[in-house]
C-alpha cells in the first residue's frame, strides 16, 4: 500500500481543478461577465474560489494560449480587446476554414451528419423566435463545430475552434443587431443545403460567403458604435 505515486496523483488532482477554472473563466469571458480589457485577479479568484494560486495562473496560461486572454508585461493578466484589424484578419482566416470544411462536409455527408444539422437549425429556429441571442450564438457555434466534425479532420477541428473561441469576444455584436438573427438563420439554412447537395465547389462557396457576410455586418456595426460615441 505504500507504492502508490502520491505526487502522479497530487499533479492529476491540480491538473484537474485547472482544467474546470479555465472552462469556467472562458464560459464568463465568452458571455461578456468578464469584459473585453478587463483585469484579471489572481488573489482575488483565489479567495473567491478558496484554491491557490497557482492552478489560477496556470489556468490563466491556458486561457492565453488560445488567445482569449493577454499578458501584460508589468500589468498583469488582462481579457483581449481585439482591434479592427485584429478582427478582420480572423473573419478572413474562419473564411479560408470553411471552405476546407464545406468542401470536405459535402464529400462525406450522409444521413446521419444531415439529422444532427437539422436538429441545431431546429434550436436556432427556436431561439431566433425568442429572440435569445446567448442562446443562439451557442447553438451557431455548434452548428459549424458539427460541419467540421463531419469532415473528419481533427487538426481542422482544433484550429477552427481555436479560431472561433477568439472571435467570440465580439462576434455576437453582430447577432445583437436587429433583424439579424432571423438572416443568420436563413443563411444557416442555405449551408445545409448545399453541403446537402453534394457539391463541393458549391458548399466550400456559401460557407465563405456566409463568413465573409458576417464580417461586413460585424464591421459596420462596430464603426457605427464608435462614430455614435
Amino acid at each position: 500500500m505504500n507504492e502508490f505515486d502520491v505526487g502522479e496523483i497530487q499533479d492529476f488532482q491540480n491538473r484537474s481543478l485547472v482544467e474546470i477554472i479555465s472552462r469556467q473563466l472562458e464560459g464568463m469571458i465568452l458571455s461578456g461577465k468578464i469584459e473585453p480589457g478587463e483585469r484579471i485577479n489572481e488573489s482575488k479568484l483565489s479567495g473567491l474560489l478558496g484554491v491557490s494560486r497557482a492552478p489560477i495562473r496556470e489556468a490563466l496560461r491556458l486561457l492565453a494560449s488560445s488567445g482569449i486572454l493577454e499578458i501584460r508585461a508589468n500589468r498583469g493578466m488582462f481579457v483581449r480587446d481585439l482591434q479592427i484589424d485584429e478582427v478582420e484578419g480572423l473573419y478572413d482566416i474562419r473564411a479560408a476554414l470553411d471552405v476546407l470544411a464545406g468542401e470536405r462536409a459535402a464529400q462525406r455527408i450522409n444521413d446521419g451528419h444531415l439529422r444532427i444539422l437539422n436538429r441545431w437549425i431546429k434550436e436556432m429556429a427556436a431561439y431566433a423566435e425568442a429572440n435569445d441571442t446567448d442562446a443562439y450564438y451557442r447553438a451557431n457555434i455548434a452548428f459549424h463545430a458539427a460541419i467540421v466534425e463531419i469532415t473528419g479532420n481533427a487538426n481542422l477541428l482544433s484550429i477552427y475552434e481555436g479560431v472561433c473561441k477568439q472571435m467570440s469576444l465580439f462576434r455576437k455584436i453582430s447577432l445583437s443587431l436587429p433583424g439579424q438573427l432571423r438572416l443568420s438563420l436563413q443563411r444557416h439554412k442555405k449551408i445545409v443545403d448545399a453541403i446537402k447537395s453534394g457539391r463541393s465547389t458549391k458548399a466550400a462557396s456559401v460557407m465563405k460567403n456566409h463568413t465573409l457576410g458576417a464580417k461586413k455586418v460585424l464591421l459596420r456595426s462596430i464603426k457605427a458604435k464608435k462614430t455614435s460615441l
